[in-house]
């Protein structure tokens, strides 16, 4: 019976690894042969490395192999082995594999399956129930203001669908500041921020909102809808909790939806109900360690429903709960307060109760991009980790500089009362509209939801007059509320909402007809809607263009025309007698 016995002595001197093979019961011709065959690979391997030292960089494989493997020529065969293995296996054609199961065609043969071949469309062809929808998007020819000429009218149309409140689109002083800019710097930043994107005009409008809003500094955005979406996930992450308005419109949703924050949602402007939740997240978040990023979010002025949030009590429950405050002013900031400062003016709160405050120039500016207002740190976290900034083109420069100059034109104040001329014209205009409207739909089967001091007037089908046409109370379906993660499918076509919004449009195209006036509805995308969205609304957009009598010549239309596309229109089948009158559109 024969034993062998594996030594492995390794030396202090250099990196060679000696391995010595005992077999004391080894034949003596076995281990003659194998010191032969050693010599013989040595001999080889010692003429190829030979070789090796005339090929370019030949001296540097050498000095490696020589350093390590000095007295281990096998190990570095199998080595060199390896290496070879591995470049044939990458470098070689993959063609060659499986290449009897090619098929070669002639030109022909090519042509004609090119001829055959009809691509998949880009997007699906639109429903004969939604093309109404494209239909009825009224086209401006020219400028767009206050008042415009329409596509299929000879008269000049009273704008009432516009967003530009303070009717600064027209302004003489904005236009003359946007065209000395792009004379100047042409119409494109060009890059990203961080890099070479930003001018001094960018500069010069971030220190003009801080000092506007009454902040340590401001960022600013190349496009409004995509602030939310990076702010909100450079500060919350998964783990980190918000509570929410259920409220909130498109851009926040797809912006917590990316944070993967924890949600908890409280219903709309339900101050009774927020502090319930609160209440009932402090003792498991007093657990917690280390403590978790909070947030309550919400809305200046809310897109969706036109009512403002109740900042006082948000701010006293933040305090008494330890929370930061996080609201949206893209259509508050140039609409509220005497010198449209936004909700924290309406109220006479400090700014800085709000931790942040995201806007749009896109609206009352009469601009572009968006902003977000805050401390220092908040700020500089941004330019850093906020993704739409780092990676994104930098705002045109033409449109900071509007900007600055629509900050200007609202600080222009009267002497004796302080207020913005430009703001009190508006909130004295949208007065009179809100309190006309409401005077004359008094036995209408519509009623206003918005508050007196929004100038986009909510108008909406009673909850009586939706009742008999058995329409529902909300639209699109519920599990990102009930679990805090969006639904995989997105919502469906809905027949109800569809009428609905078709009635509506009647109501817009009458009284454009008949009093040459534009109002435009919500065109919300139920596919896009994470949420549960309310009923759809006419819009009645207020701005500094417009007249008194222009809005009484409104208000003395509108009645007839709801009391006309209603009155025959009193339960769920003749609801839905006007889808031949939708394809038809």
């Amino acid at each position: 019976m024969s034993s062998a016995i594996f030594t492995t002595t390794t030396t202090t001197t250099t990196t060679t690894t000696t391995t010595t093979i005992v077999n004391s019961f080894t034949s003596p011709a076995i281990s003659q042969s194998w010191d032969i065959l050693q010599d013989t690979l040595s001999e080889n391997l010692l003429f190829i490395l030979n070789k090796i030292s005339y090929i370019p960089g030949g001296q540097i494989i050498l000095r490696y192999i020589k350093s390590s493997y000095q007295n281990d020529p096998i190990r570095s065969l199998f080595e060199y082995c390896l290496f070879i293995f591995a470049l044939t296996y990458f470098f070689s054609s993959k063609k060659k594999e499986n290449k009897s199961e090619f098929v070669k065609f002639s030109k022909k043969e090519i042509d004609e399956l090119c001829a055959e071949w009809e691509p998949e469309p880009i997007i699906s062809e639109i429903d004969q129930l939604e093309n109404w929808k494209l239909k009825a998007i009224p086209e401006i020819i020219g400028h767009n203001g206050a008042h415009v000429k329409l596509n299929g009218f000879d008269e000049t149309i009273v704008n009432l669908a516009s967003q530009d409140f303070l009717n600064l689109n027209e302004n003489k002083d904005i236009k003359t500041a946007a065209k000395t800019e792009i004379e100047l710097a042409g119409v494109g930043a060009c890059g990203p921020p961080n890099f070479y994107g930003t001018q001094d005009v960018h500069v010069r409008l971030e220190e003009d909102l801080a000092n506007y809003l009454g902040t340590e500094q401001a960022i600013i955005y190349g496009q409004d809808f995509v602030t939310a979406g990076s702010v909100i996930p450079a500060f919350l992450k998964r783990g980190d909790l918000c509570v929410v308005d259920r409220n909130i419109n498109l851009a926040i949703q797809k912006a917590l939806i990316v944070s993967r924050a924890d949600i908890e949602w409280f219903d709309h402007n339900d101050m009774v109900h927020l502090e319930q939740i609160l209440t009932q997240l402090k003792p498991v978040l007093s657990k917690q360690k280390p403590i978790r990023r909070r947030f309550i979010i919400t809305e200046g002025l809310f897109s969706n429903t036109g009512d403002i949030a109740n900042l006082p009590q948000i701010v006293e429950l933040k305090n008494k709960f330890k929370y930061r405050l996080f609201v949206d002013e893209s259509l508050s900031i140039g609409v509220l307060g005497p010198t449209g400062k936004g909700l924290t003016e309406h109220y006479g709160i400090s700014r800085d109760e709000v931790s942040i405050t995201i806007g749009s120039m896109a609206n009352s500016l009469a601009s572009s991009g968006g902003f977000c207002v805050g401390v220092e740190p908040m700020i500089h976290h941004q330019r850093i980790q906020s993704n739409a900034y780092v990676f994104s083109a930098s705002l045109p420069p033409y449109s900071a500089k509007v900007t600055s100059q629509a900050i200007k034109e609202i600080l222009k104040t009267n002497t004796q009362t302080g207020k913005s001329k430009i703001i009190t014209n508006l909130h004295q205009l949208t007065t009179f509209a809100y309190d006309s409207i409401l005077k004359n739909l008094k036995n209408s089967p519509m009623t206003i939801t918005s508050t007196p001091q929004s100038p986009m007037i909510h108008l909406t089908f009673s909850e009586s007059y939706r009742s008999k046409l058995n329409l529902p109370l909300l639209y699109g379906n519920s599990i990102f509320v009930t679990t805090g993660k969006p639904s995989k499918r997105l919502n469906s076509f809905d027949d109800y909402l569809n009428v609905e919004s078709f009635m509506l449009q009647k109501i817009v195209d009458y009284t454009l007809t008949n009093s040459k006036i534009l109002i435009t509805r919500s065109k919300l995308i139920l596919e896009h809607e994470n949420l549960p969205i309310v009923a759809p609304h006419l819009l009645i957009n207020i701005n500094n263009g417009v007249s008194e009598n222009d809005i009484t010549k409104l208000v003395e239309v509108l009645p007839t025309a709801i009391e006309i596309v209603t009155k025959n229109i009193n339960d769920e089948d003749e609801f839905f007698s006007l889808t031949d009158e939708i394809i038809n559109y």
